[in-house]
């Protein structure tokens, strides 16, 4: 089936009218050169020339071939069909490991918190293996500022199919499916789309309790939390150039295809210069944040230009932030959790030699939870204690309908063979319900997930699914601290 782009994107605004083996973490970002907008960017036959250059011959390679065009493309997405066709090219891609490498882009719900964060690392490596194939240190990739009025009309280096009168040289920067009105200039993007007030009035980052955040949410499993940047200008743009109209086969409206037109680039570079401006503004604040934890995820796997690859966190590719020709100079710190870690029982350590010193004895436990209605110790805590095989109890052994409001994150849910906690995205928070055992299957990635099943006293499940490894187990033991929590 088909996979297009989110269905409630509004469509009346948008018209006017391979690798070496060996893992590391990231080093030091490498900004190059700054981007530059497209006018002058264009205005400059020799950049426009090496950006050419670069594209060609990334298109020249076989897919296998981490430096190409395919291969870079992959990365975010494609489809089966682009694939088989790729193969027949390229016989490698038939004992390729397509799952490690490809379909890595974070459209698809869980987090849409991602959505930015990975895109920047994405555009970040794209860009070093384009300064590789180009053979120019100086070449960054021009951004596309649909909002400004004289950029709301199509690019005009991405529009011309041949360079020459006899077609004898093709543009590496054209692609044949497009919107052909808007993609032959005869459209152009409305004012609504360009100005996307609401998206740089956003005050934070996450979003909050009924107020949508800049870039989401990171519990998003129905695609209903994405940010104000993916919606407005993010798919509006890609709507734009690809088609608006069901089976209008424009490359950019496809998740799967899009990032194989070259305008997805300059689309995108904008994308992150809108992101690094409204971090640059005073008042921007992330809102409530996930733990340290999760920045310091090694959540992305990328290959260099030299096809190494490079593990990212997510606080190393929010650091990845690129240098514009105009001066977004203080960008909003990437926040430091003040909340506990999520602990799951871990194997013994190794024993010590004599000449490394003695570990410190883990510290103790906290005290058990308080009964059901009653305000935990302190006001602001409650910990769920329990493993696969036992009763995992919270407050008490009755726990079905217990709602709490919280603002960290869930990142471990325990499973037991009767009573699971289930979890429930709601517009005040989140929900807790003793149902029947979830189901356990193979999730991408290699993680197990914990579906959700309908909570115990009746009610529909919100269907959401939380990266849960540890019930891949069944004799492992969670402690699972949930912060900010007030009882209901």
């Amino acid at each position: 089936m088909r996979q297009t782009r989110r269905e409630f994107v509004g469509t009346a605004a948008l018209f006017g009218a391979l690798a070496m083996s060996g893992t590391r973490g990231a080093a030091a970002p490498r900004s190059g050169p700054p981007r530059m907008a497209l006018p002058a960017f264009s205005a400059d036959q020799k950049r426009v020339d090496s950006l050419r250059r670069g594209i060609a011959a990334m298109k020249a390679l076989p897919g296998s071939d981490h430096r190409s065009w395919f291969f870079q493309g992959a990365t975010h997405a494609y489809s089966n069909a682009m694939f088989k066709a790729e193969a027949e090219r390229d016989p490698k891609l038939k004992t390729f490991d397509k799952e490690k490498y490809w379909n890595k882009c974070p459209h698809f719900g869980q987090c849409s918190a991602d959505f930015v964060i990975w895109h920047r690392a994405y555009l970040h490596f794209f860009e070093r293996h384009l300064r590789a194939m180009a053979n120019d240190d100086e070449l960054s990739l021009p951004y596309w500022d649909y909002t400004q009025q004289d950029q709301r009309s199509f690019p005009e280096i991405f529009i011309a199919e041949f360079l020459d009168n006899a077609k004898t040289k093709p543009n590496p920067l054209y692609h044949p499916n497009r919107e052909k009105s808007f993609a032959k200039g005869l459209l152009e993007v409305s004012a609504l789309v360009g100005q996307a007030s609401k998206t740089v009035g956003s005050a934070t980052f996450f979003h909050e309790v009924g107020v949508p955040g800049f870039g989401g949410d990171i519990l998003d499993a129905d695609n209903t939390q994405i940010g104000l940047l993916e919606q407005r200008p993010h798919n509006d743009i890609h709507l734009a150039v690809g088609g608006v109209i069901n089976s209008a086969n424009g490359a950019m409206a496809e998740i799967t295809t899009a990032a194989f037109d070259p305008v997805f680039w300059a689309h995108h570079a904008n994308i992150d210069r809108m992101w690094a401006e409204w971090a640059s503004r005073p008042g921007k604040t992330w809102g409530p944040a996930p733990t340290q934890d999760w920045f310091d995820e090694r959540a992305w796997m990328f290959l260099d230009e030299d096809g190494r690859e490079v593990t990212v966190s997510r606080r190393e590719a929010i650091e990845m932030v690129a240098t514009y020709d105009v001066s977004y100079p203080a960008q909003l710190a990437v926040p430091r959790s003040t909340a506990p870690p999520v602990l799951a029982a871990a194997p013994p350590a190794p024993p010590t030699t004599s000449a490394e010193p003695e570990a410190e004895p883990p510290p103790p436990l906290p005290p058990p939870p308080p009964p059901v209605g009653a305000a935990p110790p302190g006001g602001d805590r409650v910990i769920i204690t329990g493993s696969a095989r036992g009763g995992g109890r919270l407050g008490g052994p009755s726990h079905g309908g217990t709602r709490l409001r919280l603002r960290e994150p869930v990142k471990r849910v325990l499973a037991t063979d009767n009573r699971p906690l289930i979890v429930s995205p709601r517009s005040s928070g989140l929900r807790l319900f003793g149902g029947p055992a979830p189901r356990v299957g193979a999730a991408p990635g290699g993680a197990n997930r914990a579906t959700e099943t309908a909570p115990s006293g009746g009610g529909a499940s919100a269907g959401m699914t939380l990266n849960a490894p540890e019930l891949s187990d069944p004799n492992a033991k969670v402690l699972l601290e949930l912060a900010d929590i007030s009882f209901k």
